[in-house]
């Protein structure tokens, strides 16, 4: 299928949505991200039995990766639609990250992409999920941005950085997944807000479009609970009982920092799930055996740490 071709049934899909069950999703991604986004989709579509719709902010991601994630939602009666995205287009934008790619910088400019739709989940490639989205769907934003989850590692341990991007007073959130009121990004051109900030403070800012959009929204952001977006960092508060109240079961788990569910030293809730959804799928549709390859070989010491950990995780500190 063609660019324009998916363009045109992008719009026919979105037109005028009177299904208030379809769960808008959105992703952002470039080739390299393509094995890590479709496990992420999968353990989706795993655990939410709700119709989703997803999208996907595109990157030159090739054809028969494409062709792969779309057989694999097709089988859950799902659609993704490629959004076509020029990397050319976010190249004045700062790169702080190494691990983190400029496809994040897309979603700024969501409302260009996507039309006719009033709400959608962002979701980062670096996650892996647990249980239904629905009830962060159903969460009410009416009058906000977006929704969204404490970054507890700059919020709890660097109020001297919020200073510096004038967030003094406010608290940061981490942009890993959000709940975004489509309506409100149009109306209020959140794509030029965006470069005005990034202008002012691109001398000082550190975590790339995340800032910017703590920046942008400070005031407009209703604040959920950290289950929906669970970190390394908040089990290290849970865990060293600091004030920190997260709701279990965990929704969905995200490995934000340099180690990821496909690498050996990850150590963060479920990071072994990431490997044995992508041996599940390999049952449900065909897949190279290239895409084993995107994952670091675990030791069997490694893999019974982590089982140690996951037992003690759960009786000890509640968190599961």
């Amino acid at each position: 299928m063609t660019d324009r071709q998916t363009d045109r049934q992008t719009d026919r899909q979105t037109d005028r949505q009177t299904d208030r069950q379809i769960i808008n999703i959105i992703f952002s991604s470039d080739n390299y991200y393509a094995t890590y986004l479709a496990i992420s989709i999968f353990s989706i579509i795993k655990n939410t039995p709700e119709k989703i719709n997803f999208y996907i902010l595109d990157m030159k991601i090739n054809q028969e990766n494409k062709t792969i994630i779309n057989n694999l939602a097709s089988s859950y009666s799902c659609k993704v639609f490629f959004l076509p995205v020029c990397e050319a287009d976010f190249q004045n934008f700062p790169k702080t990250i190494d691990y983190i790619s400029l496809a994040t910088y897309a979603r700024l400019n969501l409302t260009k992409y996507i039309k006719n739709i009033e709400k959608a989940i962002y979701i980062d490639v670096d996650t892996l999920t647990n249980s239904s989205l629905q009830e962060l769907w159903d969460i009410d934003i009416t009058n906000y941005y977006l929704a969204a989850c404490r970054d507890t590692f700059i919020d709890v341990k660097n109020e001297a950085y919020k200073k510096s991007i004038g967030l003094e007073g406010y608290s940061y959130f981490n942009a890993g997944i959000l709940l975004i009121n489509l309506n409100k990004w149009k109306e209020e051109n959140i794509f030029q807000k965006s470069i005005n900030w990034m202008n002012k403070y691109n001398n000082v800012m550190k975590y790339q479009d995340q800032d910017i959009l703590n920046g942008i929204c400070k005031g407009k952001v209703k604040f959920i609970n950290n289950r929906f977006n669970f970190t390394p960092t908040d089990r290290g508060l849970i865990k060293n009982k600091n004030l920190l109240h997260v709701k279990m079961p965990i929704i969905i788990s995200h490995y934000c920092g340099p180690y990821k569910f496909w690498h050996k030293k990850c150590g963060h809730l479920n990071c072994h799930i990431g490997n044995l959804l992508l041996k599940e799928m390999d049952k449900i549709i065909d897949i190279p055996s290239s895409w084993y390859d995107h994952f670091e070989k675990i030791p069997f010491l490694i893999k019974i740490k982590r089982l140690r950990k996951r037992i003690k995780d759960k009786l000890i500190y509640g968190i599961y």
